[in-house]
């Protein structure tokens, strides 16, 4: 009796334990970017996360909400940028971990004021796991199975031998915003799109390893057509990242 005591005292430590939040603080060090340019600031940062993954930072403004892209500076500073202009004066910074399966907000800090956020609703979500083949003798395979299939084809006609423009030192999600406005799909869309259009265009097969000389072909309709679905997209560009 006394073993089993012990046995569900620990199950329960550790279940408190697994639950608790493992970013402990989280601040604003510096605003590089004035309203109307797109955001960029470090930010401090307390974390027990070993997987940077398991954090993520978001733009929220009144013209919708933006991922952004986060580069350590040190164990305690993050270099956070994105490529939508911060246009809405009350914009936030929205902090998420992963806990449990489910995306947790953290904290929501006002960009450009001291003023605490107010009635900030916490929201979660549970993402399903997407899954992308393995990659053989260098080559991606197709990842059109871990979509949902479209009822929704692609209508843009693109013509024979056409390229994406790319000057070298943009992002690919600067290239997907900008493209996803030509084809007509979502940003997730066009980045996977192009990813599997050119896949000798990124350093060991790998979606952040777009190599600066690269030549960017456009994607066939038939592969804009299996990226229709935004929030698939957006579950197996995270799988990829």
């Amino acid at each position: 009796m006394k073993r089993i005591i012990i046995l569900a005292l620990t199950t329960l430590a550790l279940f408190s334990t697994a639950v608790t939040a493992e970013v402990s603080h989280v601040s604003i060090n510096e605003r590089l970017f004035e309203l109307g340019e797109y955001p960029k600031l470090k930010v401090n940062i307390i974390s027990s996360h070993k997987n940077p993954n398991k954090v993520q930072f978001f733009l929220r403004q009144s013209t919708g909400e933006e991922r952004l892209v986060s580069s350590p500076l040190s164990h305690f500073l993050v270099l956070v940028t994105g490529v939508d202009d911060v246009v809405d004066s009350e914009a936030v910074l929205v902090v998420k971990e992963h806990r449990i399966n489910r995306w947790r907000e953290v904290t929501v800090l006002n960009l450009f004021s001291d003023n605490p956020v107010e009635n900030v609703p916490h929201t979660a979500y549970t993402p399903s796991p997407a899954k992308v083949n393995e990659k053989a003798n260098g080559a991606v395979k197709t990842i059109s199975n871990s979509l949902t299939t479209s009822t929704a084809p692609i209508g843009v006609k693109l013509e024979e031998n056409c390229t994406v423009d790319f000057n070298g030192s943009e992002t690919l999600w600067r290239i997907g915003l900008r493209q996803s406005k030509v084809w007509g799909v979502n940003t997730y869309g066009a980045i996977l799109a192009i990813y599997e259009a050119n896949p000798r265009a990124f350093n060991k097969n790998k979606i952040n390893g777009l190599k600066a000389d690269a030549l960017l072909k456009c994607p066939s309709v038939a592969i804009l057509d299996k990226y229709t679905d935004a929030k698939a997209a957006e579950k197996l560009f995270d799988s990829m990242y």
